[in-house]
C-alpha cells in the first residue's frame, strides 16, 4: 500500500515538475506564433512525457503495472488542439515498444489508439453542443472514458478476477487524481503567465493608447542615447504637446478626452517611420524618438506629424467631430545638440517657443 502511494506521488512530481518547465519554455521560445512548430514540438514533448511516466510506472499489484501515459494527450487535445494530441500519441504508441515487444504492448498500443480516437469526439462534442464547458469538466469526461476503455482491455488480458478487483478500482483512483491534478496546475500555469505577461505589457505601456510609457521611454531612450554616443549616430528627438487640451476636456468631457488622446497615438504613428518609438510621457504630452535621423529629416516628419493631426477628424459623438492642433520641438544630436544628456531639454526649450509663439507649430534647434 505505501509503494502504491509512493509510486502515485513520484508521477504526480514527475507530471507536475516537466509541465512547469516545458510551458516556461514554450513561451520563452514562443512556439504558440507558428502553427507548424507547436504542433511538432508540443506534440513530442507531451510524447516524452508520456513515454516517461512509463517508466515510472505505479505497482499496484505484485503481477500489475499501471501509468498515467494517457494525461498527456488529454492536456494536449483540451488547451491545444487535435494535431498536437495525435502526434504525442503517435510517439507515446512506439515509445511502448522500447520497453519491449509483446502482447501487453501491442495491446496498449491499441489501448492508446482507442483513447486518441474518443478523445477526439469527445473533444469535438463539447465543441458542437457545450463550447463553453471548462478544461475540468472535459478533462473528466476523457478520464472517465479512458478508465472504462482501459478496464476493458485489461479484463480481456488477465482472467484473474482477484487481480481485477485490486487493480481497477486502483486505477480509476489514480488516473481521476492524476488527470485532474495536472488539469488544476496547466490553468494555475496558464493563468499565472498569463497575469504576469499582462503586468509585464501594462508596466511598459500606456494604459489608453497603447503608446509606450515614460517608464519605457526612458528605457529606450536610454539605450539609443547610448549607442549614439558610442557609434556617433545620430539622433533626433521630438516632444509634442495637444493645443488647447484643457478647452477639449472642460467642453466634451474627460471620456471624449480620452478617445481623442487614443486617437492622436494611431495618427502619430501613422505619420511617423514604421521604426521610430512613439510614447505618450503623460497627460497630453508625447514624443517620437527618431533613431539614425539627421535634423532636416526630423523636421519634415514634425510637420508631417503637425499636418496630420490638424487635418484630423476627432469624433466627439457619433454625428460631430472637431479638429485639434498640436505643437512640437524637435532637436537632434549631435547636428544642434552637441552634449548627448541635453537633447530632452532642448527638445523640451523648443516645444515651449513654439507655445509661445502662437502653437501649431514646429519649433527647432538650430
Amino acid at each position: 500500500m505505501f509503494a502504491f502511494i509512493d509510486d502515485l506521488f513520484v508521477n504526480l512530481c514527475v507530471l507536475i515538475s516537466l509541465i512547469f518547465i516545458y510551458l516556461q519554455l514554450r513561451q520563452k521560445l514562443r512556439l504558440e506564433e507558428s502553427y507548424t512548430n507547436s504542433v511538432i514540438a508540443d506534440g513530442l514533448a507531451g510524447g516524452f512525457l508520456g513515454v516517461l511516466l512509463m517508466y515510472f510506472s505505479i505497482q499496484v499489484t505484485a503481477e500489475t503495472i499501471v501509468d498515467l501515459r494517457f494525461v498527456p494527450v488529454i492536456l494536449l487535445i483540451i488547451y491545444l488542439g487535435v494535431p498536437h494530441a495525435v502526434v504525442s500519441a503517435i510517439v507515446i504508441i512506439f515509445g511502448r515498444f522500447i520497453f519491449g515487444v509483446s502482447t501487453s504492448a501491442l495491446a496498449a498500443a491499441a489501448l492508446m489508439f482507442a483513447l486518441i480516437i474518443g478523445f477526439i469526439i469527445i473533444y469535438k462534442l463539447f465543441k458542437k453542443y457545450d463550447s463553453k464547458a471548462n478544461s475540468y469538466k472535459q478533462g473528466f469526461v476523457m478520464i472517465i472514458f479512458s478508465n472504462i476503455v482501459f478496464s476493458i482491455v485489461i479484463s480481456w488480458l488477465i482472467n484473474d478476477f482477484l487481480v481485477l478487483k485490486s487493480l481497477i478500482p486502483c486505477y480509476w483512483v489514480i488516473s481521476i487524481i492524476g488527470g485532474l491534478t495536472a488539469i488544476f496546475f496547466v490553468e494555475y500555469i496558464l493563468k499565472t503567465q498569463f497575469l504576469l505577461t499582462k503586468y509585464e505589457e501594462e508596466s511598459t505601456t500606456d494604459f489608453l493608447t497603447g503608446l509606450n510609457n515614460v517608464r519605457q521611454f526612458d528605457a529606450v531612450w536610454n539605450t539609443l542615447v547610448s549607442n549614439a554616443a558610442t557609434k556617433n549616430e545620430k539622433l533626433s528627438l521630438l516632444i509634442i504637446d495637444i493645443d488647447y487640451f484643457k478647452n477639449v476636456n472642460d467642453t466634451y468631457g474627460h471620456p471624449v478626452g480620452d478617445r481623442i488622446l487614443k486617437e492622436l497615438g494611431k495618427v502619430l504613428k501613422n505619420a511617423s517611420r514604421s521604426f521610430d518609438i512613439v510614447s505618450r510621457n503623460g497627460g497630453e504630452e508625447f514624443s517620437v524618438i527618431l533613431p539614425d535621423c539627421q535634423h532636416e529629416q526630423a523636421v519634415e516628419i514634425a510637420e508631417r506629424i503637425r499636418t496630420a493631426v490638424e487635418i484630423h477628424d476627432f469624433k466627439v459623438s457619433s454625428l460631430d467631430s472637431i479638429n485639434i492642433t498640436v505643437s512640437i520641438g524637435a532637436a537632434t544630436y549631435p547636428e544642434t545638440v552637441a552634449d548627448i544628456s541635453r537633447i530632452v531639454g532642448t527638445a523640451d526649450e523648443c516645444l515651449y517657443t513654439a507655445k509661445r509663439t502662437g502653437r501649431n507649430r514646429v519649433c527647432a534647434s538650430y
